[in-house]
C-alpha cells in the first residue's frame, strides 16, 4: 500500500500575529526562507517522500496569491486548496475540521512554518509498529537563541512546552504550556506509578508534524469545542488514553443506537473497525503482530541528534532560520547549495559569501555581501556592505550603504550613505539618505512594534 495509506495536509492559514509589521497583510506562508517561500519547505519534504497530492489550507483572501507563487515553483504535487474565512477565528483543529470529509486514510499533518530536517519514513514505520492513534515529532529546542533581534531592545522570554513521555516506550503521557504553571507542576500519582520511565522536558520543540489515525479526525469533526490541535486536541486525547478503556460487549442484544449512548464518544471512534484491521494487516510499515492494548495510544518520535529545525512564528526565529539556511539547506531540501542562488539573478559582485539570492535580483559590482538572504526582485547598488540580514521582495539598496543584522521589509528603499545596524525596516518604508540608525523599528505606521 505504501503512501496510499496516508494523506497529507499542510496548514497555512495562520495570520502571523507576531509578524504583522513584517507581513503588512501579506500571507505569512510566503515569507522568504532562503530563496523559497516558507510553505515550499513542507511541500518539498512531502514530495521527496513520495507524496503526489497534498491538501493545503489557506486564508480565503490569500488563496490566489499563494497558488500563483507555488505554481511558479513547479512542484510535482497536485495541490488541493481549501480556504478559511478571513473574518473567522479559526484554529488549527478548526482548519482540519474543514477537510474532514476529504480524508479517506490515516493522515500526515504539517504546519507551513515548520522548517525542519526530517526523514519521514521512520515516523511512518514507528506509527504503524506502535499501532499509534497519534504521533508527534519533537526536536531539540532553543535553536533560535543565537541571534540579536533587530529593533528596540526588549526582554525576550522563550515560549516553552512541558512534554512528558516514557523513555522506554516513547509513549506521550503529558503535554502543557510552561506558562500554565507558576513554579510547581502537579502530576497524578497514578501517572507516575504506571509510568516509571516518565520524563518531563521543557527543552523540546513541538515541530507541528503529526501522524494520526483517520478516526482522530472523525472524532474532531464532531467535537466543535476543540479549536486548536496543540493547545486543546493533543492534551484532550493524551488524557483519554489514561482512562479505563470501554469496550463493546458481544451478543448482548443491545441495539447499536443504545450501545453508542453507553460508550464515551472518543472510544466509539477509537475502537478498531474492519477497515482498520485490513489496513493494519496490509501495511508495508507493519510486520509484527500486536497484543490487544488500550484503543487510544499517543507517542512521540524524537529527531535524530543534531538535526536542525525551527518553527517560524516570530521575528527571532525568522531571522535565525535565514541566517542558518546556507549551512542546512541541503539537509532541509535535498538540493545543493548552488540552488540557493536563482538562475535568473544577475550577480556581478565578487565578494559574496553564504548568501541566498532570489529571482530577478540584481547585485552590482563593488559590493560586499556576507550571510544574507536577498529575496526576489531586489536591487543592490555599488559600494554597499550587507551582512547577517534579510532583504524581502523588491527592496532597493542605493550606493554607499552599510547594513548589519537587519530585516528590510518588502519594497523598502534604503537611500545612499545610510548606516543601519540591528534595525527592522517596515514594508515600503523609505530610509532617508545618510541616515544613521541602530536598534530601531522604522515604519510608515506611527509608534514602535514590540519585538518578540
Amino acid at each position: 500500500m505504501g503512501l496510499q495509506e496516508f494523506q497529507a495536509v499542510v496548514l497555512a492559514a495562520g495570520k502571523g500575529t507576531r509578524l504583522t509589521d513584517i507581513l503588512e497583510d501579506r500571507p505569512k506562508c510566503l515569507l522568504p526562507i532562503g530563496p523559497y517561500p516558507m510553505i515550499w519547505y513542507p511541500l518539498n519534504l512531502l514530495q521527496r517522500h513520495g507524496f503526489s497530492e497534498v491538501l493545503v489550507i489557506v486564508q480565503e483572501t490569500e488563496k490566489s496569491e499563494v497558488q500563483k507563487r507555488l505554481d511558479r515553483l513547479q512542484l510535482k504535487l497536485k495541490l488541493d486548496y481549501f480556504t478559511v474565512p478571513v473574518d473567522s477565528e479559526c484554529g488549527t483543529a478548526d482548519s482540519l475540521r474543514l477537510v474532514s470529509d476529504k480524508i479517506k486514510t490515516d493522515l500526515v499533518v504539517l504546519s507551513c512554518d515548520s522548517i525542519i530536517e526530517l526523514k519521514l519514513f521512520p515516523l511512518l514505520y514507528s506509527f504503524r509498529e506502535q499501532d499509534a492513534s497519534l504521533q508527534m515529532f519533537l526536536m531539540e529546542g532553543g535553536k533560535d537563541q543565537d541571534v540579536v533581534v533587530p529593533g528596540p531592545k526588549t526582554k525576550y522570554k522563550a515560549e516553552k512546552d512541558l512534554i512528558g513521555y516514557d523513555r522506554a516506550t516513547s509513549k506521550l503521557l503529558f503535554m502543557a504550556s510552561a506558562s500554565d504553571f507558576e513554579e510547581t507542576v502537579k502530576l497524578s500519582g497514578h501517572l507516575l506509578r504506571t509510568n516509571p520511565e516518565l520524563t518531563i522536558s521543557s527543552n523540546l520543540l513541538d515541530a507541528h508534524v503529526y501522524i494520526m489515525k483517520k478516526w482522530v479526525l472523525e472524532y474532531l469533526a464532531v467535537s466543535d469545542a476543540i479549536s486548536s490541535v496543540k493547545g486543546e486536541m493533543l492534551p484532550h486525547i493524551i488524557k483519554k488514553q489514561m482512562l479505563q478503556p470501554q469496550t463493546i460487549p458481544e451478543n448482548d442484544g443491545v441495539s447499536e443506537m443504545n450501545l453508542n449512548l453507553k460508550i464515551d464518544n472518543i472510544f466509539r471512534f477509537a475502537l478498531m473497525t474492519e477497515m482498520d484491521e485490513k489496513i493494519d494487516k496490509a501495511s508495508i510499515y507493519n510486520k509484527e503482530k500486536k497484543p490487544v492494548i488500550h484503543p487510544i495510544r499517543c507517542y512521540v518520535h524524537l529527531a535524530d541528534a543534531g538535526a536542525y529545525g525551527l518553527r517560524i512564528n516570530n521575528v527571532r526565529s525568522f531571522l535565525s532560520c535565514n541566517m542558518k539556511i546556507f549551512d542546512h539547506f541541503p539537509a532541509l531540501t535535498g538540493l545543493t547549495e548552488h540552488e540557493l542562488k536563482s538562475s535568473t539573478a544577475k550577480i556581478n559582485s565578487t565578494q559574496i559569501n553564504k548568501c541566498a539570492v532570489g529571482d530577478l535580483t540584481v547585485i552590482s559590482e563593488k559590493t560586499s555581501l556576507n550571510n544574507n538572504v536577498i529575496a526576489n526582485g531586489c536591487t543592490v547598488q555599488p559600494k554597499t556592505r550587507i551582512s547577517n540580514s534579510v532583504l524581502m521582495d523588491g527592496v532597493t539598496i542605493e550606493e554607499n550603504v552599510v547594513i548589519d543584522n537587519c530585516i528590510i521589509g518588502e519594497k523598502a528603499l534604503v537611500k545612499s550613505g545610510s548606516v543601519l545596524k540591528n534595525c527592522l525596516v517596515g514594508p515600503q518604508f523609505v530610509v532617508a539618505a545618510n541616515s544613521k540608525q541602530e536598534n530601531v523599528y522604522l515604519s510608515n505606521a506611527d509608534g514602535f512594534m514590540t519585538i518578540d
